[in-house]
């Protein structure tokens, strides 16, 4: 019986067909009644972004042991096999380490099975076989590996999730592995960079993450999920962050101390982050700007008066008036900080000044035409975000032939160019993509998309040519695995039921991803009942989440009816009053990113602020958010 079934189809079959020979005995081997796997040593913590095996090398070498193998049988040549591919693991030599431990999955003995779970997942990693990885994480109990195995295993859980840019698993991995270490007292030389690695994860999760890590949690975890909370609510507040630093290492002596945290918080503390006493908010007070400009307004006083034990003053100043008097103005008043302009007119006017000697996060985007500048951040709700977010989404479920359906307007324009150049920076051709402008538009370009008017004119040939009724039902294309779909509520409400009754019943499920653009407060059970399955980004605010929950509930009470547009800019005024105090850590550690209403906020080296938003999917008949789809 041949063993070498390598389920990925990145392998060469030359090199497929000579493991073959070698290992084709290893099935017919007899389960023995103890079997030791001596290779496994004590686990070493290395780079996630370079797996490494468990064990030292040998000083055999992955094809001197193959060779032995050959002249072996039963448990003696499946022994062989597994510390060959550790050592071929070692030598970096994927192929080799995944052709046999993929074979190895096939032994009929246990231990070698579980013996050869590690690594198996290193050489996935090792040859970007992520799916196939995934699948093993989630199909192994740590009761199934040898204990030796179990640090390595998790390090390895980690780099995977890490890849895939799911943060939450990860450091739920690297917490585990940390509590793993501590018990065994292992002192590792790599401890530090694991460390390092769990810190950049859990910066990257939202409050809710958070509070979902802390349930069941050991005493040690808790205190790194903690010391997260502190760092975030006194970072802009040095004085009261050192006091809260103080207590939180009296209340958890096993962790490091303080000049011993990872090299990255260390460099988080180390800035000195801005402190304003007076902050200068311009804004179009005057003319049809003037609602938008008190969303915003509104915003920010909500968030200040979160911070009632901040030295902050918000001075609001209307921006539609001669830049020199308004320069007059903010000189006069003393400030030190400035929130705005709104406009993208007036932001480029502040951009030309050379005397302009303000820290200022200004509303609206960078202007890629003009080199980045210190002290100058640019925080926007821009759709193209949510654009390069779906893309990278498709990306990481592997997605090969997404389609794109746009509204032709503005707006959805900008948003199918970034996806497709985003999508393209990724390694794939560009997206299929069709657009409509028109409601009565719809039923025809999902006919054409999925091309079942051609599977409807072959089943009317073939009735013409058979006397009789034919039983049969259009098919749909099958090459397409996912739809990108950007239009507003109504059209969206329009476009689902279409595309649901045309998809092959026969077929897979084909997945329909929206924007926030098509997720409206409210709708009734039939809107609802249309929407299910539909998955969109949309920011926190509007989706309720728990960390915005208070503030949410006072805004409702005072603004009943208020639409989703000006909502948002109430949020996005509550984010730019939060983010004033961790601007400069953030900027030098993209990592770092902030919960806020908008969205998980990070800074870029640029000046930049960047979005990541939330996801929720419509399930029977009701909105549900998620972590990930």
């Amino acid at each position: 019986m041949v063993l070498c079934i390598v389920k990925t189809s990145k392998l060469k079959p030359v090199f497929l067909l000579s493991c073959a020979t070698l290992l084709s005995s290893c099935a017919q081997t007899p389960a023995p009644s103890e079997l030791e796997v001596s290779a496994v040593e004590r686990p070493q913590v290395v780079a996630p972004t370079k797996p490494a095996p468990s064990v030292t090398p040998s000083a055999d070498s992955a094809e001197s042991l193959l060779q032995q193998a050959a002249s072996e049988n039963g448990e003696r040549q499946q022994r062989l096999l597994l510390r060959a591919s550790r050592q071929a693991l070692a030598e970096q030599n994927a192929e080799l380490a995944l052709a046999i431990s993929d074979s190895l999955q096939l032994s009929e003995t246990t231990a070698i099975r579980s013996a050869n779970q590690l690594p198996l997942l290193q050489a996935y990693l090792a040859h970007s076989e992520l799916s196939l990885a995934e699948r093993l994480v989630q199909n192994t109990n740590p009761a199934q590996l040898p204990l030796a195995d179990w640090p390595a295993f998790l390090w390895a859980s980690a780099s995977l999730y890490q890849q895939l840019g799911r943060s939450y698993a990860a450091a739920r991995a690297l917490l585990q592995l940390d509590q793993l270490l501590a018990d065994s007292r292992q002192a590792e030389p790599g401890y530090p960079e694991l460390q390092a690695q769990l810190w950049q994860q859990l910066s990257n999760l939202d409050n809710t993450e958070l509070n979902n890590l802390k349930v069941g949690a050991s005493q040690r975890s808790l205190g790194w999920l903690n010391l997260l909370e502190l760092v975030r609510n006194y970072l802009g507040a040095p004085q009261q962050l050192q006091f809260a630093l103080a207590d939180w290492q009296q209340r958890y002596p096993q962790l490091p101390s303080l000049r011993e945290l990872p090299a990255n918080l260390q460099q988080q503390l180390a800035l000195e982050p801005y402190q304003p006493r007076k902050i200068a908010v311009l804004l179009p007070f005057s003319g049809q700007f003037s609602q938008p400009a008190r969303a915003i307004q509104y915003g920010l006083l909500a968030a200040a008066a979160q911070n009632q034990t901040s030295e902050r003053q918000l001075l609001f100043f209307d921006s539609q008036q001669p830049m020199a008097a308004l320069q007059q103005q903010l000189a006069t008043a003393g400030v030190d900080f400035v929130i705005g302009p709104l406009l993208r007119d007036q932001v480029d006017a502040i951009s030309q000044l050379q005397d302009w000697r303000y820290p200022t996060l200004f509303l609206n985007s960078r202007d890629s035409s003009r080199q980045p500048q210190a002290d100058r951040f640019y925080f926007a709700l821009n759709m193209e975000d949510e654009a390069s977010q779906m893309a990278q989404l498709f990306a990481r479920k592997n997605y090969q032939r997404p389609v794109v359906i746009s509204a032709r307007n503005a707006i959805s324009q900008r948003m199918l160019q970034q996806f497709s150049r985003q999508w393209q920076q990724l390694g794939f051709a560009a997206p299929e993509n069709y657009e409509f402008t028109a409601r009565d538009e719809l039923e025809a370009l999902v006919t054409r998309l999925l091309e079942t008017d051609a599977s409807r004119e072959r089943i009317r040939q073939i009735s013409g040519l058979i006397s009789g009724k034919v039983e049969s039902e259009p098919h749909s294309r099958r090459d397409i695995d996912a739809i990108y779909l950007i239009a507003d509520p109504v059209q969206t409400r329009m476009f689902k039921p279409f595309l649901d009754v045309s998809v092959s019943q026969h077929g897979p499920r084909l997945p329909i991803y929206a924007s926030s653009r098509s997720y409206t407060v409210g709708g009734d059970a039939n809107d609802l009942r249309d929407l299910n399955g539909l998955t969109f980004t949309e920011t926190p605010w509007l989706l309720g989440e728990q960390h915005i929950l208070a503030v949410r509930e006072q805004y409702l009470q005072l603004f009943p009816e208020q639409d989703e547009s000006l909502q948002r800019l109430f949020a996005m005024g509550f984010d730019a009053y939060q983010l004033v105090g961790s601007l400069k850590q953030q900027q030098q550690l993209p990592s770092l990113s902030f919960p806020g209403f908008t969205g998980r906020l990070s800074v870029l080296s640029d000046g930049s602020i960047s979005r990541q938003l939330s996801w929720a999917s419509y399930q029977s008949n009701r909105l549900v958010a998620v972590q990930e789809p």
